[in-house]
């Protein structure tokens, strides 16, 4: 805004912590201080800090909440997860049909692709349904990342045992040595999930692989982001445990 010199210009300036219920009580829109990110992101992280904040007056332990947070996420995309595994278990099946394909066509790359397609159609697969529920939790996770590096609420949050800040990386001192443990515990937990649903030999590396590459992504992240991730893989394993146990009294 451009001032004559005979005007003035009345501003207000804030000077104090982010802390949204604060900025929230001044009227003023001072809560777009706090930048959420992306505009979809930026929704669903102001949607969860509001939802946090109302339930720490319940449950005052922030790292209670990410685990409940985990279980009720977990039970709102069951369905899609169920149908998942339903369609890689499918997609096994085809395995044999897929191969004698492959022999079939394997000087023709095109003819290769229609009549794959074909198949997955005729048999009613999905070989992209197991992105799905990945896919819905991008925003989630892209979300959670912006609550643990820029809302002064979670700041300093203990949770237990050893994670005593879950906006920080979790920090345990082994012989003098810091060590975090949450990443190697979602590294575990990531190997028993693949090791449990893939089963075609072509991607037996891909189980190996993508848990000591996430060990290397979720290093310097926060506790916070780790545990909900840790703890929606354990979940995940649960719902693969009772899918197993489901489908071998069905067959007995």
């Amino acid at each position: 805004r451009r001032l004559e010199r005979s005007g003035s210009w009345k501003s207000t300036v804030y000077l104090g912590p982010l802390d949204y219920d604060e900025l929230i009580d001044y009227n003023a829109e001072l809560e777009q201080a706090i930048d959420f990110g992306w505009p979809i992101v930026s929704q669903v992280s102001r949607f969860l800090l509001i939802l946090l904040i109302a339930a720490h007056q319940y449950i005052p332990n922030y790292g209670w909440l990410i685990v409940l947070f985990a279980l009720v996420i977990k039970i709102i995309v069951y369905p899609l997860t169920h149908k998942t595994y339903e369609s890689a278990a499918r997609m096994q099946e085809l395995q044999p049909k897929i191969t004698a394909l492959r022999e079939k066509y394997k000087n023709d790359n095109q003819r290769l692709s229609r009549e794959t397609m074909n198949l997955y159609k005729e048999e009613g697969v999905n070989p992209l349904g197991g992105c799905l529920p990945l896919l819905l939790q991008m925003p989630i996770f892209m979300s959670l990342y912006n609550l643990f590096s820029k809302t002064i609420e979670l700041r300093q949050a203990p949770f237990t045992l050893w994670i005593q800040d879950l906006s920080l990386p979790d920090e345990l001192f082994i012989a003098g040595f810091g060590l975090h443990v949450l990443p190697l515990l979602m590294s575990v937990s990531m190997f028993i999930q693949q090791k449990m649903t893939m089963k075609d030999p072509k991607q037996a590396m891909l189980v190996y692989m993508m848990p000591v590459m996430m060990i290397f992504i979720f290093w310097s992240m926060s506790a916070g982001l780790v545990l909900y991730w840790t703890i929606f893989n354990v979940l995940t394993i649960g719902q693969q445990l009772l899918v197993n146990h489901l489908k071998k009294d069905a067959a007995s």
